[in-house]
């Protein structure tokens, strides 16, 4: 109550924003084996949704939390066939700096977890094992046009390790590295 008086919600908003994404995203294989013929199981391309909160620091750095949601299909493949192995939904949080680069150009780095659920048990018959680390890289356009619109292009790239209780059970005993990619437009919904 204190902080409200002390700062009125006017003052808040002008500090803070909140923008809304949408895009869709690729990601590399999650489990690749070859005992006798190859398989592996991979994420379909999958719409993502994040929403972000800004706060301006002084200077051309901004601080960020993003939640960050897509769900993909899950798509086997061994022997030259794909066969569906139900879906999975992704959860990350990320918290980032974001830096003004000029001319309607930013780029961004954050560091958060991730977390993988699945509608059909498989590689996640004990469970995703809990978050797993995260690393990400963006960079975003907005045209002067669309900056005065808080609209904004967006790619970025992250990066986790994956591993199940399910894959070390039978015998895989190094994390696989995810690659993902996702191109987003973004639009600023409350603040400046």
């Amino acid at each position: 109550m204190i902080a409200l008086t002390a700062f009125p919600p006017n003052w808040l908003t002008a500090q803070v924003s909140i923008h809304a994404s949408i895009g869709a995203r690729y990601s590399t294989t999650l489990v690749k084996d070859s005992v006798v013929v190859p398989i592996e199981l991979q994420p379909t391309f999958a719409p993502v949704v994040q929403l972000s909160v800004r706060d301006a620091f002084p200077g051309p750095w901004t601080g960020d939390a993003t939640l960050d949601v897509s769900h993909a299909g899950l798509d086997r493949r061994e022997s030259g066939s794909t066969v569906s192995a139900g879906s999975v939904t992704n959860v990350a949080l990320l918290l980032g700096l974001r830096r003004r680069l000029g001319h309607g150009v930013a780029a961004h780095l954050g560091i958060g977890g991730l977390i993988y659920s699945a509608s059909e048990p498989g590689v996640f018959n004990h469970g995703s094992g809990g978050p797993m680390p995260l690393v990400s890289l963006s960079g975003a356009y907005a045209p002067p046009i669309a900056a005065s619109h808080g609209l904004e292009l967006s790619a970025q790239y992250d990066l986790h390790r994956f591993i199940t209780p399910a894959l070390r059970s039978v015998g895989f005993n190094r994390a696989r590295p995810v690659h993902r990619l996702a191109i987003a437009l973004s639009a600023r919904v409350l603040g400046r």
